[in-house]
């Protein structure tokens, strides 16, 4: 092969490779004394051809140049420089990983094809637009894993963990109600931690070492590229996968939200990562880990229309596209919803008046909705530290039996305790996030850092789905009601706070019960009672020609939600609420 190489103006073309039909031009940023562009043919170990950048084409670490030509389409390329080999952090795409956790793999060599298929986007430009007028601060924001949520047998998929089968599930998204996926981290990262010491782990025999697996995938990454490992393994196409599975998404008018996890890296190269995302694979959003807000991100002209999630608190938001993970809000749901004091002042703004947060009562770092009210402790034996992994404060309450049981009382008041959570949460001010398997009530076994579990207690459990139909129904219904009474015309509502008598809240440290009214259209009056004793809250006034009528009673485990069967109170003046359960009220014409 006849190589020319020279500078030219090569300086001008973005970091990575550039390709035309007759030159190619690359870019990279490396501190290093010499450097070597590889060419690979497809599959093959030994490269076909070494191109040597020249001195004079480095500037600082910057070195770039221009190579007179014509690849083939199934070349692949990665650099070499005195210390060895490495990949291109601008590549687009990478094989040498392509199966998950497949420990054979830990030292391949990662390439990048030098070329990358069309995609037709056919009219997904106008789905786009679609999704853009959707108001990330009141939308439901579902949370899922590309391999955990179709990995399980139970999914009954060919393609299962896959980016494909987040596809082949966009029924059960709009069956659930969903407006954005948020994905967790997707791009090319390392799942392999080479430590030393007493760990759940693979074991590398040739190399004698412990290894533990990183599932979730926070941590150094190749961020221009979907993971290859997340595409099915016939036609490995991660790229084109990861677009059919946004198209698909935009289709059914559900927004994709990518989470990006930056540890270290510059303002100008995270810029240029979301960017590239926004533009090649058509995301409406973007969940940042790693980095706290910044002014920069959220006004960048590109990014303009983009949504954002950001992890650190944000005190002072005022766009209705950019929220922050409110933790806060998590823990004292919390501890109101067990029963402890000193939390209705806290309830009432949160219901009344909060705005630019994602709440959300279980989060994947930590117990899942099912194990809050099933376990008292954490249980993370399985992870091999002896149990000291994961946070010691999840504010959950086992309902009177550690674990699993058989005990009728028990499972009772569990139930009335989820369906209490789901009914906070969906009459909360701000944004609902739900990560996926909390629907459906699925269990980690106690374990509240399942970050190394390859396995069924990350799957999600499709079976589920069916078992406890009663709640994911009741959580559908919630949602519903949520958009119907809660967030229409939430601009016009007057919202007042109340104790067990109306009109006169009650913020007293020893209180655990409250009553909210929402005046509008339709005159909605919710109560909540977290104290364990059945208590008797007066009702306020209702408009002439009215009656309230019980749409939601959570004592009622079996049919807490009565829809079209929302039965007439007895007495317009008062109502007895069975300890730790909630009621809604919503007028009806008489």
């Amino acid at each position: 092969m006849v190589v020319r190489v020279d500078r030219d103006k090569s300086f001008y073309y973005p970091p990575g490779i550039t390709v035309t039909p007759s030159f190619f031009c690359i870019k990279v940023i490396r501190k290093c004394k010499k450097l070597c562009l590889n060419l690979y043919e497809r599959n093959v170990e030994k490269e076909v051809e070494k191109i040597e950048f020249p001195p004079e084409s480095r500037v600082g670490d910057v070195w770039f140049m221009k190579v007179d030509i014509r690849l083939k389409k199934t070349f692949e390329y990665a650099f070499e420089d005195e210390n060895g080999h490495f990949a291109d952090e601008y590549g687009k795409s990478f094989s040498g990983r392509d199966s998950f956790g497949k420990v054979s793999l830990i030292d391949n060599e990662r390439r990048s094809p030098v070329y990358i298929a069309d995609f037709d986007w056919g009219n997904d430009f106008d789905n786009v637009k679609a999704v853009e007028d959707k108001n990330l601060d009141t939308a439901f924001i579902y949370r899922l894993h590309v391999r955990g949520f179709t990995k399980s047998n139970s999914s009954k998929i060919v393609d299962k963990g896959t980016f494909k089968g987040i596809s082949e599930k966009t029924d059960y998204l709009k069956k659930i109600g969903a407006d954005f996926i948020d994905i967790m981290p997707a791009t090319e990262f390392d799942e392999f931690i080479r430590v030393a010491g007493s760990f759940f782990s693979l074991f590398d025999k040739e190399k004698k070492e412990k290894i533990i697996l990183n599932y979730w995938g926070y941590a150094n990454s190749l961020n221009f590229a979907p993971k290859a490992s997340y595409a099915t393994k016939r036609y490995r196409n991660p790229v084109n996968e990861y677009k059919a599975m946004v198209k698909a998404m935009h289709e059914a008018d559900i927004g994709v939200i990518q989470e990006f996890f930056f540890d270290k890296k510059s303002i100008g190269y995270i810029i240029d990562v979301l960017r590239f995302w926004k533009l090649e694979y058509h995301i409406d959003g973007f969940h940042l880990a790693g980095v706290n807000y910044c002014e920069e991100i959220v006004r960048d002209p590109y990014l303009l229309n983009s949504k954002f999630i950001f992890s650190n608190k944000i005190y002072d938001i005022r766009s209705e596209n950019i929220i922050s993970m409110d933790y806060d809000y998590m823990n004292n749901m919390r501890k109101y919803l067990k029963g402890d004091e000193g939390m209705i002042p806290f309830v009432s703004n949160a219901v009344s008046d909060k705005n630019g947060y994602l709440n959300f009562i279980a989060d994947i770092n930590g117990f899942s909705l099912a194990d809050i009210y099933k376990y008292d402790y954490k249980h993370n034996d399985a992870n091999g530290e002896d149990n000291a992994d994961g946070s010691n404060m999840n504010f959950s309450w086992n309902c009177g039996f550690e674990g699993d049981t058989k005990k009728l009382q028990v499972l009772n008041l569990r139930k009335k305790m989820y369906l209490n959570a789901v009914l906070l949460l969906m009459i909360s001010r701000g944004a609902v996030g739900v990560c996926s398997g909390d629907e459906v009530l699925q269990s980690k076994d106690g374990n509240n850092n399942t970050y190394c579990h390859d396995n069924d207690k990350s799957y999600f459990n499709w079976k589920l789905v069916n078992k406890n139909k009663d709640f994911l129904d009741f959580f559908v219904a919630m949602l519903e009601f949520r958009r119907k009474y809660i967030l229409t015309g939430i601009d016009k509502h007057k919202i007042s706070i109340h104790g067990m008598q109306v009109w006169k809240p009650d913020f007293e440290y020893y209180n655990r019960q409250m009553g909210m009214l929402i005046e509008g259209k339709t005159d909605i009056y919710i109560i909540l009672n977290m104290h364990w004793d059945r208590h008797e809250f007066c009702l306020p006034t209702i408009k002439k020609g009215s009656v309230w009528h019980i749409l939601v009673n959570t004592d009622d485990i079996n049919t807490p939600f009565k829809g079209d069967g929302a039965v007439k109170v007895d007495n317009h003046r008062k109502i007895a609420v069975e300890g730790r359960s909630c009621v809604i009220l919503v007028e009806k014409l008489i």
